[in-house]
């Protein structure tokens, strides 16, 4: 073998070593974009957790408009009042007989 020869055998084998390098970093990068802390799969799942937590935020907004509707009703409304004190708390007007049974339990 000549020298010259060695020397495009050596330059091949330089130019494998760099390209198998350079692959190698490219799918560590690659593996770390997809499968890391910050990496896309992660980044799916945060979405789709957000997206739950903004259904849930909402679902609760509603609740909590229903139930300052109901407060307002109740604190402005005397009938109102008066319908939860005997539903609730068996309450009655003055002269009236209240009637409280006890719940039934099936043995």
């Amino acid at each position: 073998m000549t020298p010259t020869e060695r020397r495009m055998q050596r330059k091949k084998r330089r130019q494998m070593v760099f390209a198998l390098t350079g692959a190698m970093v490219f799918l560590s990068y690659m593996a770390r974009s997809f499968f890391g802390d910050s990496g896309i799969l992660v980044g799916l799942q945060v979405k789709s957790e957000y997206e739950k937590q903004l259904q849930r935020n909402q679902v609760l907004a509603a609740e909590n408009r229903q139930l300052a509707e109901e407060i307002r009703d109740i604190q402005t409304n005397p009938r109102k009042m008066e319908a939860l004190g005997r539903e609730q708390f068996g309450f009655g007007r003055p002269g009236e007989i209240v009637y409280v049974f006890p719940d039934q339990t099936t043995p």
